[in-house]
């Protein structure tokens, strides 16, 4: 098996705006009606209380604990490396001098932060975000060059490919985004947003050690891309919403 597949994880194929709705749930929530768009979801139950164990997560420590009623969204763009891209970053994990592993979630372009709905804000977030990618034209972006960021609890650091829009199509995307984040009192997407597919990550603050390579590996990226030019563009056709464990996919017009 190759390391492609090993380090797939799962997102929904489908060219549908449905839900991947593979988990029934038999729970009837007798305090609040659910309506029916949610009635199939597989969060975090609502009587227990969950612990936050870094041991089962490489070290990695949660930025907010599990609590009733809240759930960790985010709006991103999925990006599934060739197996020529998996091969270059293999290459660059040989060259970092300090422990780095690489992505084992999902590879993806982030939109916002991660943001904390409550529960009965998800049904409108859902048909927004939706409404929004409705009106948002198909876009390419372009793998440009490799810059080291830390998380804002600076308790993880990373290695990403930052990407770039000509044509301005996300960064109009992403201010809309942010006008309606507001509308539900939800911080927006950073000031000084870079868009980036982390592909290595270390824990701690160690943005000065791998922000030393920044130059060099940038230079091999590009080295890689002119023998590979098919990599140099991601045509961007949909948008990923993930609420909780519940992945939606809504296709650009």
């Amino acid at each position: 098996m190759s390391g492609l597949d090993l380090l797939r994880t799962y997102i929904s194929d489908s060219e549908d705006d449905e839900i991947n709705d593979k988990n029934k749930s038999n729970e009837n929530f007798k305090r609040l009606p659910l309506p029916g768009s949610i009635m199939s979801w597989k969060g975090v139950p609502h009587h227990e209380e969950v612990y936050d164990d870094p041991s089962q997560h490489d070290g990695r420590v949660r930025s907010f604990k599990h609590e009733r009623g809240n759930w960790a969204t985010l709006i991103y763009i999925n990006y599934e490396p060739s197996e020529a891209i998996f091969s270059w970053i293999f290459s660059v994990l040989e060259e970092i001098n300090i422990k780095c592993n690489i992505f084992s979630e999902q590879f993806h372009i982030s939109l916002t932060k991660t943001l904390i709905l409550k529960f009965h804000w998800i049904e409108s977030f859902i048909k927004e975000t939706k409404k929004l990618c409705e009106q948002t034209d198909q876009f390419d972006l372009k793998l440009l060059n490799v810059k080291a960021y830390t998380n804002e609890e600076n308790t993880r650091t990373f290695l990403g490919i930052e990407c770039v829009d000509c044509n301005g199509v996300l960064a109009c995307f992403v201010e809309n985004i942010n006008k309606f984040l507001a509308e539900y009192d939800l911080p927006p997407f950073y000031e000084d947003s870079s868009y980036h597919i982390s592909f290595l990550w270390c824990l701690g603050n160690e943005f000065v050690v791998l922000n030393n390579y920044t130059h060099s590996l940038t230079t091999k990226l590009n080295q890689f891309l002119v023998e590979h030019s098919e990599e140099r563009y991601i045509h961007i056709t949909k948008i990923h919403l993930k609420i909780g464990n519940k992945l939606y996919a809504f296709k650009l017009r």
